[in-house]
């Protein structure tokens, strides 16, 4: 278990969003596993390499562009988790992203 400090900025939220991302060369559809206003979380069984940059499409009921880096990656079982940043979004993309995660955060409030 890992105890140091965390180093996330923004909530992580679960959900199960479809996500589309290439590397340059490949494709791969998965799923967003959780999100924030700053990044997510992508379980896969291709692994991706630290500070590789990605083209992704998010399905989040409108759909969200944007570019991110790989920021860690670790093995469960036979699925990676990775965790990807993201570094770039327009302006209007990044208004959609945030009440999107406005939207999904009320909805999973206790």
């Amino acid at each position: 278990m890992y105890s140091g400090k965390e180093k996330r900025q923004h909530e992580r939220i679960p959900t199960f969003l479809p996500i589309t991302y290439s590397d340059g060369n490949k494709f791969f559809k998965e799923y967003a596993h959780d999100v924030s206003l700053g990044g997510l979380l992508i379980k896969s069984i291709d692994p991706c390499d630290i500070g590789m940059s990605l083209d992704m499409a998010i399905d989040a009921h409108v759909p969200i562009k944007a570019r991110g880096k790989v920021a860690w990656v670790k093995k469960d079982d036979y699925l990676y988790r990775i965790g990807v940043q993201l570094k770039e979004m327009d302006a209007y993309t990044a208004t959609d992203w945030t009440n999107f995660l406005n939207r999904v955060s009320r909805s999973t409030a206790h």
